[in-house]
């Protein structure tokens, strides 16, 4: 079911009913429970009981919006506050299960997807919004901002406070903090076997899963054989890692699971091979794998109700290099400095330069964005070697045209002072979850389409709370693998958390971009993000064309992002209007 809720001066759509003042899909799974001045609606899965509820809402009331994430699983809560006459809205953490709003002469409006408010209000696509997310990397310098012009974002760990007709967004994020992974290891451990057998429970005894051969996915199949039938599916041809397959293989030996391994062809499954016949819900790197989930899911459709993946372990069971930069602004510089040169040595690189990259991004992200703007409008491209960097200012900026520079510096600029200093590894640990729970979220048609339903319990409320409560600086070991799965689970057996390296699908994607070079081609010169005056084809052709052949160091993520969102604003829109007036809107 194509799943979604909406409020306040929302046009219900047809079919649609109405719980609680919420209106829904007909047939969709929500909760309504009602006490004293409250009334509190939950849809998603939410494993928490009606008393549970009654006191999360309570406390909701009372201000503590942090508690609005205490229960387990992944949901959406509204609470309504009669006496206050309030009403806060909360995703999850992950923000697998967002919520977005938009201003009408109305009032305010809100809905779980962000492409139904622009149905209503008629927006655009944000073109500038979707040409800084290619040109600099990320959509997390922009945390209030969707892809729609006019519709609000509420990041993952905020609330949607609803207040006498006035709407804003309220930082609910857990603030439980442990000191080290020694303190915080069983009680990951505990909340990741909770969310996968919770999930694999919910799926009636068998359950479809993913399962690479890399720790995440293998850990969550572990976990889940031990309450269910695993039917597990591998990707195994020919650009597969030899050693991911061999773990796969290892691993559903060890649990019993029926497992299928596929061996298909470069030509068939390499990246950009075929196009999705169904739209995600925003530019989503599950369109240019669209080919290898064609290839391997097909013995995982309508297995069960949910598909469980490793999704997002990476981001909560470690943490980046800008760990580094947080043990520098935290004024431990010697053990940032320990701890990048041991990673030099590990690399074979000069520590010098990474050092010196360390230093400066400790003095913190205001100065840092304001120094990206000034790149982006002088056309410069930031070559210094570097672990981490709050704003990677790199080569495709240069396909940006006058008109561009100026959109996407004034976008950062912007920035540094609307989102302001933060605590690196915080700020890193939280642009890459929300990050993976908007893969999650946006690429869901595709997966619907294919018949599986995709969840990851690395997602799940209760395993962000328990990984994140330990800092980033601590989840980062030199010389260490994802240390804190081993202390977390050390019932896992060590062939499996002895592994040093993963597998990766990168083969794919070059094999798919030479293969497909001259029918993507096209694309660039059709591209509403050319023909807007936002980037030069001709730069973006050349360094497609450079990917492609493997010359040089060309900008694949940006080519690949560059390439999909192209195609989703020409072909895969949900909300669809004349080409032309939308562009026109959009410039």
């Amino acid at each position: 079911m194509d799943m979604w809720l909406a409020s306040g001066a929302f046009a219900h759509r047809p079919g649609a009913v109405r719980t609680g003042g919420v209106w829904h899909p007909q047939g969709a799974f929500v909760r309504e429970v009602a006490a004293s001045d409250m009334s509190v609606l939950v849809a998603g899965a939410c494993r928490a009981g009606a008393r549970e509820i009654i006191d999360t809402a309570a406390a909701v009331c009372e201000g503590r919006f942090e508690a609005a994430s205490l229960m387990d699983g992944s949901y959406w809560l509204v609470v309504h506050d009669a006496a206050r006459r309030r009403t806060v809205v909360s995703g999850d953490l992950a923000e697998v299960r967002a919520v977005f709003y938009a201003r009408t002469p109305q009032g305010p409006v809100w809905a779980t997807r962000a492409d139904l408010l622009a149905e209503l209000t008629g927006a655009s696509p944000d073109l500038d919004m979707l040409a800084a997310q290619i040109a600099v990397g990320t959509a997390e310098h922009w945390p209030d901002r969707s892809v729609w012009r006019g519709v609000s974002r509420v990041a993952g760990g905020t609330v949607l406070v609803l207040d006498g007709g006035v709407a804003k967004t309220v930082d609910a994020r857990p603030t439980h903090r442990v000191g080290s992974i020694e303190e915080g290891a069983a009680g990951v451990g505990e909340a990741l076997w909770r969310a996968t057998q919770a999930h694999a429970r919910s799926a009636g005894g068998r359950v479809s899963a993913d399962l690479s051969g890399g720790l995440d996915s293998s850990t969550a199949v572990v976990a889940a054989a031990s309450v269910a039938d695993v039917l597990a599916v591998t990707y195994a041809g020919p650009l597969a890692d030899a050693e991911d397959t061999r773990l796969a293989g290892r691993v559903a030996e060890y649990v019993g699971a029926e497992h299928h391994l596929s061996a298909g062809a470069t030509a068939t499954t390499g990246h950009f091979t075929h196009w999705p016949e169904v739209a995600p819900y925003a530019p989503v790197l599950a369109v240019s794998s669209h080919p290898l989930d064609l290839d391997y899911l097909p013995p995982a459709r309508d297995v069960s109700a949910v598909h469980l993946t490793g999704h997002g372990g990476d981001v909560v069971l470690e943490s980046s290099s800008a760990a580094y930069t947080a043990m520098a602004q935290a004024g431990e510089r010697r053990r940032a400095g320990r701890e990048a040169t041991e990673h030099a040595r590990r690399v074979n690189a000069a520590p010098g330069p990474l050092l010196k990259g360390i230093r400066e991004a400790a003095r913190g992200r205001p100065q840092a964005l304001e120094r990206a703007a000034d790149q982006v409008a002088n056309g410069q491209v930031d070559a210094a070697l570097r672990l981490w960097s709050w704003c990677a200012v790199g080569p495709a900026t240069r396909w940006l045209t006058d008109l561009g520079r100026q959109r996407v510096a004034g976008l950062l600029a912007e920035s540094a002072h609307t989102v302001g200093a933060q605590e690196a590894g915080e700020w890193d640990d939280w642009a890459a979850l929300r990050y993976n729970g908007a893969a999650v979220r946006d690429s869901a048609p595709l997966f619907a389409h294919l018949g599986v339903n995709p969840v990851s319990p690395y997602l799940d409320n209760e395993v962000v709370r328990a990984c994140l409560a330990i800092p980033a600086a601590e989840r980062r070991r030199s010389g260490a693998y994802k240390p804190l799965l081993a202390a977390a689970r050390p019932d896992l057996p060590s062939w499996l958390t002895d592994r040093r390296t993963k597998g990766s699908f990168s083969p794919l994607l070059h094999a798919g971009l030479s293969r497909n070079h001259y029918g993507l081609q096209p694309l660039v010169e059709q591209s509403p993000l050319v023909r807007c005056g936002l980037f030069d084809a001709r730069r973006v052709q050349l360094d497609l064309a450079a990917a492609a052949g493997g010359v040089g160091r060309a900008p694949i993520p940006a080519v690949e992002m560059f390439l999909i969102t192209t195609w989703w604003l020409k072909y895969g829109l949900p909300v669809q209007r004349p080409a032309a007036d939308r562009a026109g809107a959009a410039c």
